[in-house]
């Protein structure tokens, strides 16, 4: 199942309120998925994984996403793939910035 929580604007205002916790995450441009990630904590948390793609960090391609929503949860690592997975079941593909990362 997809992450269900609301999608919430892209902005820096809005990632400074995200959870600084371990966790998954969706980046949407409009209403399509562009990734799926993930944050396994400690010093890597959502918010520090949102902020790296806000600034550019990991690259084009998710940096100008136009929303976000996350998941908490200590399984990150296999929430992740079980996102991935569903969406490649779903769409015979993976979300277009995850591909670029693959």
């Amino acid at each position: 199942m997809t992450i269900t929580a609301d999608k919430i604007q892209f902005t820096d205002a809005n990632i400074k309120e995200v959870a600084a916790e371990a966790g998954v995450y969706s980046l949407y441009e409009g209403e399509t998925i562009i990734y799926f990630g993930r944050a396994q904590g400690g010093e890597v948390t959502i918010r520090s994984r949102l902020t790296d793609h806000r600034e550019g960090r990991e690259g084009p391609c998710t940096k100008n996403a136009t929303a976000f929503n996350v998941e908490i949860t200590s399984s990150a690592v296999a929430r992740e793939k079980e996102l991935l997975e569903e969406y490649k079941n779903l769409h015979n593909s993976l979300p277009r910035c995850n591909e670029k990362v693959a």
